[in-house]
């Protein structure tokens, strides 16, 4: 399966997870702002992740994209 950012379409062949990290590693506005859009804070995310075991604000955030992403088999 692959994965396209909603923002930059960038293609990920991994999997959810890998995509979400690709959204909060780039930390750009457009990305920031599409993860705000969808009721997360960016900022907040972030902290989680530095702060939590288990990279809990990627899985977050995945849950979305596997929702949202466009997929491709």
């Amino acid at each position: 399966m692959s994965y396209h950012c909603p923002v930059c379409k960038k293609i990920s062949n991994k999997s959810a997870l890998d995509l979400a990290r690709h959204m909060i590693g780039r930390g750009d506005k457009v990305h920031r702002d599409w993860i705000n859009s969808k009721g997360f804070k960016y900022s907040e995310l972030l902290a989680l992740q530095f702060s939590s075991f288990g990279g809990e604000g990627f899985k977050s955030l995945a849950e979305v994209l596997e929702k949202e992403a466009k997929v491709k088999d």
